[in-house]
């Protein structure tokens, strides 16, 4: 690899220490590669970036978020937390499991892994820490749930995925679907053994009648939400839409849910929801301007195969190059946020994964799993951190746990994703006839 490479990867993850904005760092990289690179013209950096931000595909992505914004405003993650909390909470470690799911299945919804935390965080943290839970614990385990957001349909992470490499997106979305239950099984049985020495309060266990006939009245509340992700993957599977328009569908069906049944969403919040919906999209389009600027010229420097060829002169085994692979995406995660980490590695790295013979779709599910585990890997871990501001806590009282979490549920499930290749495509090919 060039000298100018490399000088040109310290640059960008130097900025990405130091906290500049994404955005700003894609573009010092991309104008440190065109001052000293010998190009004619740069003109082709506006034409790419801007093709890829005029994409209809790219449409789904600020409609879920608005859909999932306008459910959190609405009520949908207290709903979603007391049904689960009455079917399991009468269990010593019921609430730390609920918990899990609870977010698991709110991060599908918003499909951002930072609203999970925000919305379920806010809830269930203080509860946790209530029914005796350790602080640092709760945050840890809100926190690790959260990114099950960049695994669970529909996610947005898995839409940029498909459409930076031209993959099915419909496929894309089933991929990580049972590596997700697997870590959500992992996650639960670790808060078993993570909480046997915590002296947790437990509610009166209530009659088998009384309990069902509240697991009854909270499930009809909850309906309505918990209808949502399987009203837009019924319509995308179900071939009435395509995910974009299904996006739509999404906006369209949480309104009247937010507004006239749960009436949790006023026109103030309402407002609140769409500025905020829009400044997110904003930075959100300028980092993928931005990224698809320095994938080009990358591009154009050959960078993708001196990887390849890096990667083969230390072994030209399969096994060993997705090892590698699976570092490179572990770092990528580790600095940077999902959206900029799937833009900057799926172009580069698809060629070296498909010389090891892995499927496209199979390795959407390999670099989902990788650059969530990076999220919540210290020292960077940018959703530990948030997570840390919404329990209020320290980094220092969340990292134990965390790394129980990192180690014995999320690095298990990275290597079986990625050797066990039936995992990631059984469903894709089961329902889409991949």
């Amino acid at each position: 690899m060039s000298s100018l490479i490399l000088m040109d990867v310290a640059l960008l993850v130097t900025l990405m220490i130091l906290g500049v904005p994404v955005a700003m760092t894609f573009i010092a990289a991309a104008a440190f590669l065109v001052i000293f690179g010998d190009y004619n013209s740069t003109t082709f950096l506006i034409t790419a970036g801007y093709s890829k931000v005029s994409s209809v595909v790219l449409l789904a992505i600020p409609l879920y978020i608005l859909a999932g914004g306008i459910m959190t405003q609405g009520g949908i993650a207290k709903r979603l937390l007391e049904l689960a909390d009455s079917i399991l909470g009468r269990y010593r470690s019921g609430l730390g499991v609920v918990t899990v799911i609870t977010t698991a299945i709110f991060g599908a919804i918003s499909g951002m892994a930072s609203s999970a935390v925000a919305a379920i965080g806010s809830i269930a943290i203080p509860r946790m820490v209530e029914q005796g839970y350790d602080r640092g614990y709760a945050t840890s385990l809100v926190s690790c749930s959260a990114v099950l957001a960049l695994l669970i349909p529909p996610s947005a992470t898995m839409i940029l995925y498909g459409w930076v490499t031209g993959t099915s997106i419909a496929a894309c979305f089933l991929a990580p679907l049972l590596p997700a239950l697997l870590l959500i099984a992992l996650f639960s049985f670790w808060n078993m053994v993570l909480t046997k020495k915590m002296d947790i309060q437990v509610a009166e266990v209530q009659p088998f009648k009384v309990q069902m006939k509240t697991v009854y009245q909270r499930a009809r509340e909850a309906g309505f939400g918990l209808a949502m992700p399987l009203i837009i993957l019924g319509f995308i599977y179900g071939g009435i839409t395509t995910p974009t328009e299904a996006a739509a569908v999404a906006v369209i069906y949480a309104l009247p849910v937010a507004f006239l049944i749960y009436r949790e969403l006023t026109f103030k919040s309402f407002y609140d929801v769409v500025w905020k919906s829009a400044q997110v999209t904003a930075v959100l389009m300028l980092v993928i301007f931005t990224a698809n600027m320095l994938a080009r010229v990358l591009t154009l420097e050959e960078v993708p195969q001196q990887i390849l060829q890096s990667m083969l002169a230390i072994s030209d085994n399969p096994i060993v190059l997705m090892l590698l692979v699976n570092v490179f995406l572990l770092m990528i995660g580790m600095f940077m946020e999902d959206v900029s980490g799937i833009l900057l590695a799926a172009p580069l790295l698809l060629p070296v994964v498909t010389e090891a013979g892995v499927h496209p779709v199979h390795f959407a599910a390999i670099i989902g799993t990788n650059l969530g585990m990076g999220l919540i890997t210290p020292p960077t871990a940018p959703i530990l951190y948030f997570g840390t501001l919404i329990g209020q806590t320290t980094l220092a009282k969340v990292v134990k746990p965390t790394l129980v979490f990192v180690f014995l549920a999320y690095f298990p499930v990275v290597l079986i994703t990625t050797f066990v290749p039936e995992l990631s495509l059984w469903l894709p090919r089961l329902v889409t006839g991949l």
